[in-house]
């Protein structure tokens, strides 16, 4: 057992240490992105002898961050996997029964994790690029400024729900105290605290505060975290415009001025738009590369486009893509080979580069007619400006940099 532990961390450096470096991040720079999301299992913290996990990832975890405080990215770190799994699916590390609420040591220790990350990036020396109170000045609109709060520390990714032993009632008791950690256990600036919408939908967590029930308005330092996918079920079966209309329907949600709805990021989203065999999966598309590519660079940008704020006092505040490369660069899964394949902006934050009109709903013209080029790659610039403006919001990449 001891030779089967070596041998796995001793692969696993290797693809720990290199398969992001410095180079990624200011290529993430260059794309005119300004955040990154680090997913990180709760064993690279707190690992029992009695769990199968490799641990080691910590001082890997750091030195990205300081990569990105050099670059001037922000940085989320995300609780990806918690004890006993808060979703029973293969990213929490634990395929099988939701357990995390099955006793109080799974939760001690998540809050434990928390308490240690919270502790370490709150810190001087990381310039606030992760829990820091960072405002990204995004432009001027409507003769006001526009300001976003960069968030830190994700208390837990994508946990489901049931009827039997993980409630909505046992999921905000664990938000309340897992906020009230994160809030206590900074050194130097209180982090901001962000918390995964459940799959509920941001419009459920309207005025909601995790450490008093009675509130009646959204605070600053609070996130929401939505994610947005068509390649899972119940929306993996969907066409093509009616992926458009969900996207838009999002956009409109999260751009109601004062809405209630705390801010929000879509933490999540990609291009896949179905699981295999279905017809319209991306990956089932290659059969006319030209429209494949054509699709690509419209379902691209109307979420970009869609997640971003245009205007103020809305709960929107940005988005992650998932994820900037991985490793045989998939076409839906990879923002690198979006880049370079022409159906993603070279600039997120310039909205020259983007093909597609912007509409006054805030969402894309998905009539406006273009063509990807013959040859993928070639050509792949953007339109004539518009008078709209895309603010430069949080926007980034999730990484598996610590997996």
């Amino acid at each position: 057992m001891q030779t089967y532990n070596y041998r796995s961390w001793s692969q696993l450096t290797v693809g720990t240490s290199s398969f992001y470096t410095r180079s990624d991040l200011a290529d993430i720079q260059n794309a005119g992105l300004n955040a990154i999301r680090i997913p990180l299992g709760c064993w690279a913290v707190d690992v029992q002898a009695y769990e199968p996990y490799v641990s080691g990832q910590y001082p890997y975890l750091i030195r990205a961050v300081q990569w990105a405080s050099e670059l001037g990215l922000s940085v989320v770190i995300d609780l990806h996997g918690a004890p006993g799994s808060q979703n029973g699916q293969d990213n929490s590390g634990l395929i099988g029964p939701v357990l995390f609420t099955s006793n109080t040591t799974n939760l001690d220790r998540s809050l434990g994790v928390l308490r240690n990350l919270t502790a370490e990036f709150s810190r001087s020396v990381y310039n606030d690029t992760v829990i820091g109170k960072l405002l990204l000045t995004c432009g001027t609109l409507f003769g006001g400024m526009l300001t976003v709060f960069v968030e830190g520390i994700e208390l837990l990714n994508e946990p489901r729900l049931n009827s039997g032993n993980f409630t909505m009632v046992d999921l905000q008791a664990f938000y309340s105290d897992g906020a009230s950690t994160v809030q206590n256990a900074s050194t130097a600036n209180a982090p901001n605290v962000t918390l995964h919408d459940a799959f509920w939908g941001p419009q459920y967590w309207k005025n909601y505060l995790p450490t008093n029930t009675a509130a009646s308005q959204p605070v600053n330092g609070l996130l929401i975290d939505t994610h947005q996918y068509y390649a899972f079920a119940p929306l993996n079966n969907l066409s093509h415009a009616q992926i458009l209309d969900s996207v838009c329907n999002i956009s409109q949600l999260l751009k109601q001025p004062s809405s209630g709805i705390p801010s929000t990021m879509v933490g999540e989203w990609s291009l896949e738009t179905g699981a295999p065999p279905t017809a319209h999966s991306s990956s089932q598309d290659g059969s006319d590369d030209q429209a494949r590519r054509t699709w690509f660079r419209l379902l691209a940008e109307a979420q970009m486009v869609a997640y971003t704020p245009n205007g103020p006092n809305q709960s929107s505040i940005g988005w992650f893509f998932w994820a900037w490369k991985t490793e045989y660069d998939i076409d839906t899964w990879s923002y690198r080979r979006g880049l370079s394949d022409g159906w993603i902006p070279l600039d997120a934050s310039n909205r020259s580069t983007y093909a597609f009109p912007m509409l006054q709903d805030g969402c894309v013209d998905t009539t406006y007619n273009y063509t990807a080029p013959l040859v993928a790659g070639s050509g792949a610039g953007g339109r004539q400006a518009t008078s709209w403006v895309l603010l430069g919001s949080l926007v980034g990449l999730s990484t598996y940099l610590i997996w």
